[in-house]
């Protein structure tokens, strides 16, 4: 156990915390292993924070690493707690595929808390500015709509939508794929 937790320590990520479950699992120590483990995360998170906050910014913006919770949302959505990985990804944001599961995991039972996540993956797609990333924008938009309409809010969708068409006007693609909705 010692072995694998020094493993996990210095590499931690999803495969490495499930090789650690299931050696502590064959010992019957899994909770207290995944405490451990989880506090172990949460300090290096900490951690990174800290020395991304001591790091000056580069005045070009992009390619800079920030620090975010997406191991622990990984680690909670292998767990099945999709209510754990929302949290984290609430408290500390996380990667955008995390995102995007997180938003199908929730859109049933909390619709409201799907539709920001979709609008902004929405807007990721459309800056991709090509043409097969387009299709998945719309895709995304019919879904923000059916999802509007069950909260009763078709009204504040096709003001989004207004602003989504005014913000890429220039996107002709996008712009008529954008008007069968």
């Amino acid at each position: 156990m010692q072995l694998v937790r020094l493993i996990f320590s210095e590499r931690a990520g999803l495969e490495n915390y499930q090789t650690l479950k299931a050696h502590a699992d064959r010992i019957g120590l899994w909770p207290a292993w995944r405490e451990k483990a989880l506090a172990s995360i949460r300090s290096e998170i900490a951690r990174e924070k800290k020395l991304a906050a001591q790091r000056p910014k580069p005045s070009w913006g992009w390619g800079v690493y920030a620090p975010d919770h997406s191991l622990l949302v990984q680690v909670f959505l292998w767990e099945k707690d999709a209510e754990a990985a929302w949290h984290e990804a609430q408290t500390g944001g996380c990667d955008n595929r995390q995102w995007m599961e997180l938003a199908r995991l929730r859109e049933k039972d909390f619709p409201a808390d799907a539709v920001p996540v979709y609008q902004k993956q929405v807007e990721v797609l459309i800056n991709q500015k090509n043409n097969s990333s387009y299709p998945e924008a719309v895709k995304l938009l019919r879904k923000v709509r059916k999802l509007m309409t069950r909260l009763k809010q078709t009204e504040q969708f096709t003001t989004c939508l207004a602003d989504v068409r005014a913000t890429h006007k220039r996107k002709r693609n996008f712009i008529k794929l954008a008007e069968r909705l």
